[in-house]
């Protein structure tokens, strides 16, 4: 008894000291040289930002780093893509990976599953399906706007 409470302590003191220390934030000096050269513009304004975003960015940062020239190349494309999105676009896409977060995993894998078999279709069936799925979309919004 007098051992499993001394473990418990134990642990909601480092669980207590781990919360502080990811509130306290990553402090600038603990990002690697690296880090510190592609963050460099936010080097005034790191202590400023949430913890939680700290966090995110160093991950980034770090993530970024160790990415080959073409993955890179296609990271910059999607982010591209993204900032042009407007508002209303990114909430929905947002949306849907929450709704796709929250299936089970059995039906994520279907999903990942039919993306990579669309993958490797030709790209001119790809676009086929493409328009034939946008068709679709625009006749189930006419239909559901006359009832």
């Amino acid at each position: 008894m007098n051992r499993n409470f001394n473990l418990a302590v134990m642990a909601a003191g480092l669980f207590a000291c781990a919360q502080l220390a990811a509130a306290q934030g990553l402090p600038w000096d603990e990002l690697s040289s690296a880090q510190q050269r592609l963050l460099a513009e936010h080097a005034e304004t790191w202590g400023e930002l949430d913890p939680e975003r700290q966090q995110q960015i160093a991950t980034g940062a770090e993530r970024w780093l160790q990415m080959s020239p073409s993955e890179r190349e296609q990271a910059m494309s999607r982010f591209e893509r993204w900032a042009a999105l407007d508002d209303d676009q990114r909430r929905a896409i947002r949306e849907r990976y929450v709704e796709y977060r929250r299936l089970d995993p059995s039906a994520r894998s279907r999903i990942q599953n039919a993306y990579r078999r669309f993958q490797r279709l030709p790209p001119e069936r790809r676009l086929e399906l493409q328009r034939q799925f946008r068709d679709q979309r625009r006749e189930q919004l006419r239909r559901s706007r006359e009832r």
